[in-house]
C-alpha cells in the first residue's frame, strides 16, 4: 500500500520525469529482449514503475470522497444559508430548500462516489480510443503497456479534488495536462502532435455541434 502511495504521488509530482522514466526503462527492456536477457529486466521494470488502473482508481476514490465531504458541507450551509434569506424577505416565494432540490443535489454526490470506478474506466477507455486513432493518423507506434501507462496516470488528476470550490476545475485542468505530458514524453509524440491529441475531444464537439446546426438548417429550408 505505501508503494502504491509513493508511485502515485510520484506520478502527481513529477510527471514528466516519470514519464521519461518509464520510457527509458521500456527501452532499455525491448533492448534486452533482444539480447534474450528480458525476464529479470521485466519484473523490475513492472514493480517499479507501472501501477496499474485499480490502483490508480481506487487511490483517486480517495479524494473523491473527500470532495463529496466538502460538497455535503457547502450545500447544508447554502441551503441554511438560502432559508435566512427567504425567513427575512429577500428572496419572497422562492423555495431553494425544497425537498425535491435536495434529493436531486444528494442522488447527484452519491452517483459521483459509488459510481466512480466506472466513470474512471470510461475516462481510460475513451482517452485509449482518442490517442490510438491519432497514433494511426501520425503513423506512431503505440505499445499497449504505454498507452495504459499514459492514461492510468492522468487518474492522478483526481488529486485536485480535495481543494474547496475549485477542485473539479483544477482536476480537468490537470488530467488534460498529465494526457499531454504522457503523450509527449512517453508516446513521443511531437508538441504540435500533443496538443492536437489533447484538444481533439473539443474539436470534436465542435464538428458535431456544427453538423446538428447545418442539420436544423437544412431541415427548416426544406420546410
Amino acid at each position: 500500500m505505501n508503494e502504491i502511495i509513493y508511485n502515485y504521488i510520484d506520478c502527481l509530482l513529477h510527471p514528466v520525469r516519470n514519464h521519461q522514466a518509464i520510457y527509458k526503462r521500456r527501452t532499455e527492456l525491448e533492448r534486452m529482449k533482444k539480447g534474450r536477457l528480458f525476464a529479470l529486466v521485466d519484473d523490475q521494470f513492472q514493480e517499479k514503475f507501472n501501477l496499474d488502473f485499480v490502483s490508480y482508481a481506487l487511490t483517486s476514490w480517495l479524494f473523491v470522497f473527500v470532495s463529496a465531504v466538502y460538497s455535503l458541507l457547502f450545500l447544508h450551509l447554502g441551503l441554511q444559508l438560502s432559508e435566512s434569506l427567504i425567513e427575512s424577505g429577500y428572496f419572497p416565494g422562492i423555495n431553494l430548500s425544497s425537498l425535491f432540490q435536495k434529493k436531486i443535489m444528494l442522488m447527484g454526490l452519491l452517483f459521483e462516489v459509488v459510481f466512480f470506478p466506472l466513470t474512471a474506466w470510461v475516462y481510460v477507455k475513451f482517452w485509449r480510443i482518442i490517442i490510438s486513432f491519432f497514433a494511426n493518423i501520425f503513423d506512431k507506434e503505440v505499445d499497449e503497456n504505454a498507452l495504459d501507462d499514459v492514461v492510468n496516470n492522468s487518474l492522478v488528476g483526481n488529486f485536485f479534488l480535495i481543494i474547496p470550490i475549485f477542485g473539479k476545475l483544477f482536476k480537468q485542468i490537470a488530467s488534460v495536462l498529465y494526457i499531454f505530458f504522457g503523450v509527449k514524453h512517453n508516446l513521443r509524440f511531437t508538441t504540435v502532435q500533443s496538443f492536437i491529441v489533447v484538444f481533439s475531444p473539443l474539436l470534436f464537439v465542435a464538428l458535431f455541434m456544427l453538423f446538428i446546426a447545418m442539420y436544423i438548417m437544412l431541415v427548416i429550408n426544406l420546410i
